[in-house]
C-alpha cells in the first residue's frame, strides 16, 4: 500500500488554519480573563445588597467614580418600587434611595449622553452624568449641578 503525503498547498492551508484558530482562542481567553474581576464584584455587590437591603430583583449595576468609588446597583424591592442601592469600595454605609424620590436621570440626559450612573458624591446620592466630552455630578434630590 502506498502513502499519500499531504501536498505543500495542503499543509500550507492547514498552518494558516492552526494559526488563526490560535489567535482566535488567545484574543477570546485575554478578554474572558479581563472581564473576570468585573463581574466577581457585580456579583458581590448584588449578594451584599440582597442581605443588606430590601433588594429583591437587580436590574442594573454599574460603578461610579466620583469622590470615591461606588458600587451601583438599581433593583426592585418587596413592594416592586425601584430603589437604588450604594456601596462604598471602602469602608461605609450602605444607602438605599427610592428612585421615584429624586430627580429623573432622563431629565439630565442630552444627545451625547453615554451613561447614566447613581453615585455617592461628599457621602450623599447624586447622578453621574457621563458625556462625549466629560462628566458632571448632579444633587439626586434637587438636580442642582455639583460638579
Amino acid at each position: 500500500m502506498k502513502k499519500r503525503k499531504m501536498t505543500r498547498h495542503s499543509q500550507i492551508i492547514i498552518g494558516i488554519l492552526v494559526i488563526i484558530l490560535a489567535i482566535y482562542l488567545s484574543i477570546s481567553l485575554f478578554f474572558w480573563k479581563s472581564l473576570n474581576p468585573y463581574h466577581s464584584v457585580r456579583a458581590q455587590a448584588i449578594d451584599i445588597a440582597t442581605e443588606k437591603t430590601d433588594l429583591v430583583k437587580a436590574t442594573g449595576f454599574d460603578i461610579a467614580a466620583t469622590d470615591t468609588v461606588t458600587y451601583s446597583i438599581v433593583g426592585l424591592n418587596k413592594a416592586n418600587q425601584e430603589i437604588g442601592i450604594l456601596i462604598p469600595k471602602k469602608s461605609g454605609k450602605i444607602k438605599e434611595v427610592k428612585l421615584s424620590q429624586g430627580v429623573s436621570p432622563a431629565s439630565l440626559t442630552t444627545k451625547d449622553t453615554k451613561s447614566v450612573v447613581l453615585a455617592l458624591y461628599k457621602g450623599k446620592p447624586a447622578w453621574e452624568v457621563n458625556n462625549s466630552n466629560g462628566f458632571k455630578v448632579y444633587d439626586f434630590e434637587s438636580g442642582k449641578e455639583l460638579i
